[in-house]
């Protein structure tokens, strides 16, 4: 967030120097600058009372919301059942009896540790992707938690286009996460590999600084630059 925010600020700067001719002093904390999404949890116990602690994954306005074990090593997913008719679809989709105390969201939150061990039991019993898939068939919000290996080898990110391969010319291709912003006129350069030491220094330091290109070479091969 501090890094969003410093890059609207420079370019509010910009803006107001190509207006007045004037210049900014930008002075940007990085705590304050992630301060302002926490606003309600600033408030919460001088309105309400109550001690704000962690709560992990659990929210008040769903159960079961969470990341559950899967079967296998390492292997989780996620969970989030938000609304009545989410939590009975979810109920009845795995074969749970119907409990009165169970069904409205105050009565899950009560016995949100129960709830939770429950989901916990059954996510153990198969593979993430199979218990992703089975509550996604009745309507309930699921999905594997994936590691990275796994995200380069998903479909959907596939299908987007999220990941592109670079030819890298010491290590040979690399898949890699892919420019995310989609333009509708202009066409997105093609990404390259990390460039090797030394790879634009005669571009720098003879089109940036006006050295000449023997001048340049030279200071190579005496070793002063790369």
């Amino acid at each position: 967030m501090a890094g969003k925010l410093a890059a609207v600020a420079v370019l509010a700067a910009l803006e107001h120097r190509r207006r007045t001719g004037e210049g900014q002093r930008i002075e940007l904390a990085q705590s304050e600058a992630t301060a302002y999404l926490l606003g309600e949890f600033y408030l919460e116990e001088p309105l309400t009372g109550r001690r704000v602690r962690p709560a992990g994954n659990a929210v008040s306005y769903a159960c079961p919301h969470g990341v559950y074990p899967a079967a296998g090593e390492d292997a989780w997913v996620a969970i989030a059942a938000v609304g009545a008719d989410v939590w009975e679809r979810m109920r009845s989709g795995l074969g749970w009896e119907h409990e009165g105390r169970l069904a409205s969201l105050a009565g899950r939150l009560a016995a949100g540790a129960e709830v939770d061990a429950r989901v916990a039991t059954w996510t153990r019993e198969r593979s993430a992707d199979d218990a992703a898939a089975r509550l996604q068939s009745v309507g309930v919000s699921a999905m594997p938690v994936q590691a990275p290996g796994d995200l380069r080898s998903d479909a959907h990110l596939a299908a987007r286009g999220a990941l592109v391969t670079i030819e890298d010319p010491e290590i040979g291709p690399v898949r890699h996460v892919a420019n995310p912003l989609r333009l509708g006129r202009t066409p997105l350069t093609a990404p390259r590999p990390a460039p090797r030491l030394g790879a634009d220094t005669e571009d720098v330091l003879v089109r940036m600084l006006g050295l000449g290109v023997d001048e340049v070479r030279r200071l190579v091969a005496d070793g002063v630059a790369r």
